[in-house]
């Protein structure tokens, strides 16, 4: 689901023009050339006089014009991250010259195509509304396993204030971002995390700035008028390159003059400009105005990216890739540029980039905190991200359900999936049912060669289960299974699958039972499971046999992961085969409803999503998974589960014939597309 919320044109971006320059311009130009009329008209040698008095000054000064750069040098130079002092009074607080400030960070979530991110936006408005000191948005590039990932600190600052007054006032603000649960932010108690986020070092170039062997290329955001959703963050990751972002947020005061007035200027310079782009522009910020002079609180909001590289050349190209990319998001960006700007300094917190008048809604749709999330270190991905490039993480334990479905035709790479999915959850005891023999390695239990199983027979529903089966599968009256099983829980309340086969074989002799029935008992091996990865085949052309070997299997397994400890998963290959009988769907459904209870993870393999939707309990074991994945088949697919959107997955790449398959992902909250690498 996409969230909508235009961002107003930046009302500060406008120029009075005289003559089709900017009024400023006019003027100096204007005002040179009446001094320069005025001393010709005196005498030329008062004009030469009047210069050289000009340049005898500076010589006098002993002024070296080489100093220009010098100074700059040293201004940037003169603050540095172990300048600032710290105190810890309940948080960490750090001074740096008049700034008394603390920092916040918020964990970062992939919010694009995520349902999630209305109630992040909220949040977001909610903060910032609520805080009453500045505040910067910071993020930091952490390199892992050659990705860069993001951390969002949020830098809450008051200026010339008293510092026991600063503290108890940047206390409160603090509290307010810990509190809220959709951002999980946590302070930063950490002195080192805070003095990362200061370049020391340094040294301005003619278009970047060197700080400490990195090279750092600087974007102001001028404008954007586009609904944004944190579809930038998504670019950003995308480039690969590290872009580092800081947003500044004050709060206007007293909005409502400030409004009227830009407002009154604009309309009184539209009767002046009829047509034309300026006049577009103004008519613009005419609505932007408008819309803002409905707003309770405004602010005035900066966004500065730095694009870092480790080499002057890489830079130059990626800064151009950075502006090119953005402005096809409808970022229309000013390039700093370091040798003609004296004032700036990477070391101030106050003052940064260009000033845009926004309302929190606004700036929600800018604020950073939408990137992947640094990976446990200890996991292993699962695929790549294909709109990201970053390793995708898949935990299977987690969440609300641990149900999966996978989804694919015949060669689209769902079956390598599965498996892959299963060795990365080595931990886990797994039960697969592979009626096509599939699964090659593990303990292999094959009933159609006579193996089987012993289990506990515990519940009535159970034991209308397990005679049904065996009566299809001996050609004896399930009636008569029903009373020899009925017989053997009288005992002690339960019986074991054993105990039912030794009593079966006591009534019959051969082939006959004593009254001459012919039947047949497949169940000649028992097997003692070794390990913790199961492979049950029972392979056979006649569905109600296969049917029944299936709900004897399925049994065992319901029995045996109620009782195991840790984490179990339970796979169904070709489930499609079972989906569609109804009483199948509803055993396998009992398992689906119930498993997140017993740490079990149920993984359903079919060809086509239309599978689930053959009766209602097989639509039940759908509803009842939370992650589905979605391989190569006919047909499109709208539903919730993939947040209202239409998906074509006929036209997802890789599987049999190819290094990697491709997928759609989706937990019903949030959709991605999933390249996995299949080692050939």
């Amino acid at each position: 689901m996409v969230v909508y919320i235009k961002i107003p044109s930046n009302v500060y971006n406008f120029k009075s023009y005289i003559y089709g320059m900017p009024v400023e311009k006019f003027v100096i130009i204007l005002s040179g050339i009446s001094m320069a009329a005025i001393l010709f008209t005196i005498s030329l040698p008062v004009t030469i006089s009047a210069v050289a008095i000009y340049f005898g000054f500076m010589a006098y000064i002993k002024f070296d014009f080489s100093n220009i750069y010098k100074l700059r040098k040293l201004y940037f130079h003169g603050l540095a991250g172990h300048n600032i002092k710290f105190v810890r009074n309940g948080f960490l607080f750090c001074i740096l010259g008049q700034d008394i400030f603390s920092a916040v960070e918020i964990e970062n979530q992939e919010l694009y195509t995520d349902s999630r991110k209305q109630n992040h936006i909220r949040a977001i408005m909610n903060i910032i509304d609520s805080l009453d000191c500045s505040a910067n948005i910071i993020t930091k590039t952490e390199v892992y396993n050659g990705k860069n990932y993001y951390r969002t600190f949020v830098i809450l600052k008051t200026h010339g204030s008293g510092i026991e007054t600063s503290m108890d006032l940047l206390k409160r603000n603090i509290s307010l971002i810990i509190s809220n649960t959709a951002l999980h932010g946590k302070a930063v108690d950490d002195e080192k995390t805070i003095k990362s986020m200061f370049p020391e070092n340094v040294t301005p170039g003619s278009r970047y700035i060197d700080a400490g062997g990195f090279y750092m290329a600087y974007f102001d955001l001028l404008d954007t008028d586009y609904s944004q959703d944190f579809f930038y963050q998504t670019l950003i990751e995308k480039m690969g390159f590290m872009v580092e972002i800081n947003m500044e947020i004050n709060q206007i005061k007293n909005p409502e003059m400030q409004v009227k007035r830009l407002l009154a200027s604009r309309k009184a310079e539209i009767v002046y400009t009829k047509t034309g782009h300026y006049a577009g522009l103004i008519r613009k910020q005419i609505s932007a105005l408008e819309y803002m002079s409905g707003q309770e609180k405004l602010y005035n909001a900066s966004l500065r990216f730095s694009v870092i590289s480790g080499h002057p050349a890489i830079l130059r190209s990626n800064a151009e890739i950075f502006k090119k990319t953005m402005e096809s998001a409808g970022f229309r960006l000013k390039t700093f540029n370091y040798f003609n700007r004296n004032s700036f300094n990477p070391l101030e917190l106050q003052g940064q980039g260009i000033k845009y008048m926004l309302d929190s809604a606004s700036i929600s749709e800018l604020f950073p905190c939408s990137f992947t999330p640094i990976p446990d270190r200890a996991a292993e991905p699962l695929g790549i991200n294909a709109i990201t490039g970053k390793p995708f993480y898949f935990q299977p334990f987690r969440g609300n359900s641990y149900n999966i479905a996978i989804t694919g035709e015949t060669g689209s790479g769902k079956s390598y999936f599965a498996k892959k999915l299963l060795d990365q959850n080595g931990n886990a005891k797994v039960y697969v049912i592979d009626p096509l023999g599939e699964y090659s390695y593990g303990h292999v239990i094959d009933l159609s060669l006579g193996e089987y199983v012993d289990f506990f027979i515990e519940t009535p529903e159970m034991a209308n289960i397990i005679s049904t089966a065996i009566a299809k599968l001996t050609g004896i009256g399930e009636n008569t299974i029903t009373g020899i099983l009925t017989g053997l829980m009288s005992k002690s309340g339960v019986a074991t699958f054993n105990e039912l086969i030794s009593e079966i074989r006591l009534g019959y002799s051969g082939n006959k039972s004593t009254h001459g029935t012919v039947y047949s008992m497949p169940f000649k091996t028992p097997v003692r499971l070794e390990g913790n990865f199961t492979v049950f085949r029972f392979g056979h052309k006649n569905a109600d046999i296969r049917d029944a070997f299936f709900d004897l299997v399925f049994s065992y397994i319901i029995s045996t992961v109620e009782k195991g400890e840790g984490e179990k998963m339970v796979v169904m290959d070709e489930s499609h085969l079972f989906l569609r009988n109804s009483r199948e769907a509803e055993i396998i459904d009992m398992l689906a409803r119930n498993s997140r209870h017993f740490r079990t993870s149920l993984i359903t393999v079919t060809q086509n999503i239309n599978d689930y939707y053959m009766n209602n309990y097989s639509e039940s074991i759908l509803m009842n998974s939370i992650n589905y994945f979605i391989f190569r088949q006919h047909g499109k697919i709208k539903s919730s589960m993939f947040l209202g959107y239409e998906i074509d997955p006929s036209g997802l790449a890789g599987g049999s014939y190819s290094t990697y398959s491709e997928c759609f992902y989706s937990t019903g909250s949030l959709i991605r597309k999933v390249k996995i690498s299949e080692k050939k």
